[in-house]
């Protein structure tokens, strides 16, 4: 399902699957600019980090004869590619940046989505929308949010449903849903709470009640009853059922929720449950009960239990971010130490909703307010559960109740899902290390920025600097904190706006380097900076010059022959 071929007043591209499977061949979609002058000869450069793999030139007739649709037929290993096109029009130049990427399994780079509308007044105008959105944005984990008839029974018993919040639901819709996803290269991953059941049978099954102190069931709103997940408890035989059911009705796999309480309670029996350790189990039992081939991630809300789960056979860690967790520093600091009790094994992603799209704030707070959190996330290596629906952003647990993308944001957001795409090898890569505290500021003169005030730390009226040595290069990443006056991610930046001043980095380098580059997340797409060598304490240092940039800036030093150009040209 695509859309059909058209002009707009702009020219854009982006690839068609949100991410690519070893093997399958890579289509770039195409919107081409009215044309008021003759469109010349396009030109596609992919690149594989700074190095170009792959270059082709076509004919804008072909391009459209083939419904704006056009296969690159280079040689593309697993990884992540830059995309820039060039076309020339008369005395214009128009320029349009994409990315994609190559993976064996979506859990090697799980760009996740949400999806939470699925009533019969869908249409197919609304799957098009939905497909272009998330693969210009490369969302290619999606969560249906709230998707099920009741919660202990998942899959519905008729075609069309009412779910426990009131919300009308087709079968047909849902099915469709899962299908354009799939389309597009998207695991459907289906919401499911792990312990919660509505009234009528958590009356009917008292001896699998979760139970306070004083023997009352656990419940959220007066509306899901909470109920015990020991391996005895006939709860779990029988979620585990439902689970099965789920499976064979098509998704590909589970988003399993908690709601962050109990940590321990009383089981019927009047046993003492601690549930970090039964949630570790429950994940291991689904499993095994569902096979290697379902997608599964786990709900550590808050961070809790992280210590028992992130070893679990969960194919990412998800973590829902909350307070105390409030402050930039908590985002990194949560991503870390994933990374450390998993050795790197798995990759990261953050529920941080933002509330202030929730407030009817202004456009240009918003926008800055979602780059910071997400640049944020990003650059400490983990990914951003944050975009879906409708061109929607999450605002809280309840994803219907999403907000809507502001004026403003679209394109440079845009632009860092790009980076996330493209670069993953050098953010969150296998061999990504953070060496920031023994490199940057303080006693150190590793990396020294000159040009403003920085800190290893996200502190307000800094850049911030991260240090990370990559399979790759030394990766040094900056970002503007110059103007906020306070470091909460949930929290609207409505302060006054200003962009870095003109930087200078030092760098105690004792390889060779010919070029340095740089990347701004504003734009895309790495420049080359001709290697200059300065006096250092000890010997020579590379000189860097960043531009002022208005949120995240990147500098790679590349270690030599890191990459090798493909032989891929096609004219």
């Amino acid at each position: 399902m695509t859309a059909e071929p058209r002009f707009s007043n702009h020219f854009d591209v982006w690839p068609s699957r949100s991410q690519f499977r070893t093997g399958e061949g890579i289509f770039l979609q195409f919107e081409l600019p009215m044309p008021t002058q003759p469109l010349d000869l396009l030109h596609i450069v992919v690149m594989n980090l700074q190095v170009p793999v792959f270059e082709m030139n076509v004919e804008v007739s072909t391009l459209i004869g083939q419904g704006m649709s056009l296969p690159l037929q280079g040689r593309f290993a697993a990884g992540g590619y830059h995309v820039l096109c060039r076309l020339p029009a008369g005395d214009k130049l128009f320029t349009a940046k994409t990315a994609f990427d190559i993976r064996n399994h979506w859990r090697e780079a799980p760009r996740y989505g949400f999806l939470s509308r699925f009533g019969p007044e869908a249409t197919a105008d609304d799957l098009v929308e939905l497909q272009r959105f998330f693969t210009r944005f490369h969302l290619n984990v999606v969560q249906f949010y709230d998707w099920m008839e009741r919660h202990d029974a998942l899959v519905p018993q008729s075609s069309e449903f009412v779910d426990p919040m009131g919300r009308e639901h087709s079968v047909a819709v849902i099915k469709k849903r899962m299908a354009a996803m799939r389309e597009i290269g998207g695991a459907a991953m289906a919401y499911a709470a792990v312990y919660a059941a509505l009234r009528d049978f958590a009356d009917a099954h008292p001896d699998d009640a979760l139970l306070d102190n004083k023997g009352a069931q656990y419940e959220l709103i007066e509306r899901f009853y909470l109920m015990d997940i020991r391996p005895e408890s006939a709860w779990r035989d029988h979620i585990l059922k439902e689970f099965r059911k789920v499976s064979e009705f098509g998704f590909d796999g589970f988003h399993l929720d908690q709601y962050g309480f109990p940590k321990s309670a009383k089981g019927a029996d009047g046993a003492t449950i601690w549930l970090d350790q039964q949630y570790a189990s429950f994940i291991v039992a689904c499993r095994q009960q569902l096979g290697d081939e379902a997608g599964l991630i786990f709900n550590a809300v808050g961070t809790y239990p992280l210590h028992t789960v992130t070893g679990s056979p969960q194919d990412a860690v998800y973590v829902e971010m909350w307070p105390p967790m409030t402050r930039y520093r908590h985002l990194r600091e949560t991503i870390r130490e994933v990374k450390l009790q998993t050795d790197g094994s798995k990759q990261v992603i953050l529920a941080a909703y933002l509330h202030p799209f929730s407030q009817g704030a202004s456009a240009e707070a918003l926008t800055r307010t979602a780059l910071l959190t997400s640049a944020m996330i990003f650059c400490s290596g983990g990914y951003h559960l944050l975009l879906g629906e409708r061109e929607g952003i999450l605002t809280e647990a309840y994803y219907p109740s999403y907000g809507p993308f502001p004026p403003g944001l679209f394109a440079p957001l845009r632009v860092m899902y790009d980076i996330l795409t493209a670069d993953q090898a050098i953010l969150s890569g296998p061999g990504v290390v953070d060496v920031s505290a023994s490199f940057a500021c303080g006693i150190n003169d590793d990396v020294v920025v000159e040009g403003a005030a920085s800190s290893i730390d996200p502190e307000p009226g800094h850049v911030y600097v991260r240090v990370n040595k990559t399979p790759s290069g030394l990766v040094i990443h900056l970002l503007n904190l110059l103007w906020i006056v306070h470091d909460e991610w949930n929290r609207l930046h409505d302060e006054a706006f200003s962009p870095t001043p003109q930087l200078r980095l030092r760098v105690e380098w004792n390889d060779d380097c010919q070029t340095i580059w740089t990347q701004n997340a504003g734009e895309g797409g790495w420049v080359p900076q001709a290697a200059k060598w300065v006096p250092h304490l000890r010997g020579q240092a590379l000189e860097v010059s960043v531009d002022p940039f208005d949120v995240w800036a990147m500098i790679l030093i590349p270690y030599p022959n890191t990459v090798e150009p493909l032989p891929n040209t096609v004219q």
